[in-house]
């Protein structure tokens, strides 16, 4: 594994994409400092400057176009009951490399809709087809069952990838429940192994506390983002009186679809808020990215987030973090930081204030950073 390609992600606006590109250049440097490490973007100008200090070459990602005629031949196939998978990508600029890692950790999960998309899996098994190894990096899988279509692509498709790298025990079950472990590893997400700044010394008088919510998470539990804006906010008024503290509102994803910008949705949760509970709430507008974002965490007591890597970004600048979950994938890693779901809390239950507070008031886990970042990858990469 000398020539690497990261792929699968929509760009490094969402500083948990940015964090699982730095962080696996991090891991890969220490498996080998000599590994050529390349990561392909379909936002290239915008990831060159977010990763300019990051030991990475970036190139242009290419994608087969709507109007092909591959694309225009599978969709009249389609209304005759003809399907099958087109990957997006072409794979004539793949020569080089000897590796693939698919670093979408969410791409082999369904979304809210309970839809799925093969066309990242299926343009990596065209990868495997061109000699090239596929590992499925720092992921999330599952679960289907929600979608038999699903269930039944990834059940076949699973088994065929070279290495399956889980980031929370959870998908090492659900995986071995499908009977398809025997290619999986459990290990640390990338986004634990990102260098911390120099940690600022925090200032503030008063609790603290910051606060990641997401338009992506609340379309898994609300009926629309209107009544989610709605509710949120009045549970963060709630929460400000329950702990007589200050809120930080941490944004971690500042795509260019609203429906997943962290930003724009706070923006709104904010504006609902009454003005004496304005006052006693910020909200981080500079896009810092990952890594500057870090000093802002810093400076809060608590740490409440939707986004997981939000909550890794915490847990890593010694931060207690409360996990909202709207997936398996949160009890999972809360379980693995901290040996314990107790650290989670459903993002509709987040409304119950009684139930956060006792959360935050009793506050007893204490993480296993230390040890995570310990973790030795030449065991599983070698």
């Amino acid at each position: 594994m000398e020539h690497v390609l990261l792929i699968g992600i929509g760009g490094v606006y969402n500083y948990g994409c940015e964090a699982i590109v730095r962080g696996t250049v991090e891991i890969l440097r220490e498996v080998n400092p000599q590994m050529q490490i390349a990561y392909a973007s379909y936002n290239y100008e915008e990831d060159k400057r977010r990763l300019e200090d990051c030991d990475i070459k970036i190139i242009p990602r290419f994608h087969v176009k709507k109007w092909s005629l591959a694309n225009i031949i599978r969709k009249s196939l389609s209304y005759v009951g003809i399907y099958y998978s087109l990957p997006f990508d072409k794979t004539g600029w793949l020569d080089g490399f000897d590796t693939v890692f698919s670093i979408g950790g969410d791409m082999y999960t369904l979304s809210s809709q309970n839809r799925f998309d093969t066309s990242l899996p299926t343009f990596l098994h065209k990868c495997q087809t061109k000699g090239l190894k596929y590992i499925l990096w720092g992921a999330s899988v599952g679960k289907f069952e929600k979608n038999p279509k699903a269930l039944k692509f990834f059940s076949k498709h699973l088994p065929k990838i070279d290495l399956i790298v889980a980031r929370e025990n959870n998908t090492v079950e659900y995986l071995y429940s499908l009977g398809v472990g025997e290619n999986c590893e459990l290990a640390p997400d990338p986004a634990f192994f990102v260098k911390n700044p120099t940690k600022k010394i925090s200032s503030h008088t008063g609790t603290v506390i910051g606060i990641n919510l997401s338009p992506l998470s609340a379309l898994y539990e609300y009926a629309d983002l209107e009544v989610a804006v709605q509710r949120q906010s009045e549970a963060l008024a709630r929460l400000i009186d329950a702990m007589q503290c200050h809120l930080l509102l941490l944004p971690h994803v500042l795509s260019p679809y609203m429906n997943d910008n962290d930003l724009s949705y706070m923006r709104l949760i904010y504006a609902k808020m009454p003005k004496e509970y304005q006052s006693r709430t910020q909200i981080v507008e500079s896009d810092p990215g990952f890594v500057g974002i870090k000093n802002f965490i810093c400076q809060c007591d608590f740490v409440i987030a939707a986004r997981m890597h939000c909550a890794i970004n915490a847990i890593t600048m010694s931060v207690p973090t409360l996990f909202l979950s709207y997936s398996e994938k949160a009890k999972g890693m809360a379980e693995f930081v901290y040996g314990t779901k107790e650290a989670v809390i459903g993002l509709t239950e987040f409304e119950n204030t009684t139930a956060v507070v006792n959360k935050l008031k009793n506050w007893k886990y204490t993480s296993r950073l230390d040890e995570i970042q310990k973790f030795d990858f030449t065991k599983i990469l070698k």
